[in-house]
């Protein structure tokens, strides 16, 4: 978000990601008493994530601990995104240590706050983001990166590089070392490419565009069982962030190195599930369960999918069969009640 001198209160969107209502609610107080007015709450990593990829926020203030994904994961997945790194992004605990700021650091972090958080404080810190003096190094830095990806797409690799090189010695960043790998990759330099690529992946283990560039070095290096790994790892990531074009196009590079993949075809069940393309995704589970007949889970997901597009009677029959091999499956049979009173 860039800064403003001039910024509506009314105007501006918070999203709150905390495992504690009472905390949520004594942070929209303080924001509330400043004049803020629109909110969005999460209870963990997960739910912050989707609502991000759903409506704009100006703020992200969220908790350390939390269920599911916590707050320094949500900072990592939230970086790696090219919008939503754009975001400030605060974390709010009760204790600091040094090992948490350089980890947060890494990741662009806008600020910590102290728990439980004093309001002229809070203000400081929305001020500084809203109406602070631009910071000229930040600028410059940002310009850089900004001509240096210029300089890619018009095919210049040599003085883009050397521009990219030059960031690095301002701060190590896993999109720093993304384009470093990009370029080393076009120029066929395939083993300082992957270099780059492990240090992306190393500094943000969730940056899915890194995992998915190293997998296309690997194919080209011929090294398929490094690239099946690498890519399959660029699909769950991109699957988690509902990336779903991006899922299916590294999940079917992995099919092309090994077709007996089970998880493979698992992920692109669930995908094209949760895009509600259910012929597809009963493709995929069907041969998901021929390469696996014994795994209830994908049955389980099978019957989901089945259920969603009105096959009550064979997702019945399909979740009889994973409690035929797992009687204690308990999601299953929590399902088959259901549908059998007519849920």
């Amino acid at each position: 978000m860039p800064k403003k001198k001039e910024i509506k209160k009314e105007d501006i969107s918070f999203l709150i990601a905390n495992k504690d209502s009472a905390k949520r609610e004594q942070l929209m107080g303080a924001l509330r008493t400043l004049g803020y007015k629109h909110f969005e709450q999460a209870p963990d990593g997960i739910t912050a994530f989707h609502l991000l990829k759903r409506r704009d926020a100006d703020f992200i203030f969220s908790g350390l601990e939390m269920p599911q994904m916590d707050g320094l994961s949500l900072l990592k997945i939230v970086s790696a995104d090219d919008v939503l790194s754009k975001i400030p992004f605060f974390i709010l605990t009760v204790a600091i240590s040094r090992e948490l700021v350089i980890e947060a650091g890494k990741y662009g972090i806008a600020g910590f706050l102290m728990e439980p958080v004093q309001v002229p404080i809070l203000k400081k810190k929305i001020d500084e983001i809203l109406v602070g003096d631009p910071d000229k190094k930040s600028e410059a830095v940002e310009e850089m990166y900004e001509k240096a990806k210029r300089l890619i797409d018009e095919g210049n690799y040599d003085e883009s590089l050397a521009l990219f090189k030059e960031l690095l010695d301002v701060h190590e960043n896993a999109e720093v070392y993304y384009n470093i790998g990009y370029i080393k990759s076009a120029q066929e330099k395939y083993d300082e490419a992957l270099v780059a690529f492990r240090k992306a992946v190393t500094i943000n283990n969730l940056h899915a565009r890194a995992f998915k560039a190293m997998g296309e070095v690997y194919i080209k290096t011929g090294e398929p069982e490094k690239a099946e790994k690498v890519l399959e790892k660029a699909g769950e990531i991109f699957l988690e962030r509902e990336m779903h074009e991006e899922a299916e196009k590294a999940f079917s590079e992995v099919l092309k190195i090994n077709p007996s993949t089970t998880n493979v075809y698992n992920s692109l069940g669930i995908s094209c599930r949760k895009q509600h393309k259910y012929k597809e995704a009963v493709r995929h589970y069907k041969m998901a369960i021929k390469v696996d007949p014994e795994d209830e889970h994908i049955h389980y997901n099978l019957s989901r999918t089945l259920l969603e597009d009105k096959q009550i009677e064979e997702a019945k029959i399909v979740l009889k069969r994973a409690l035929q091999m797992n009687p204690n499956f308990s999601e299953a049979s929590r399902l088959l009640q259901a549908i059998e009173v007519g849920f």
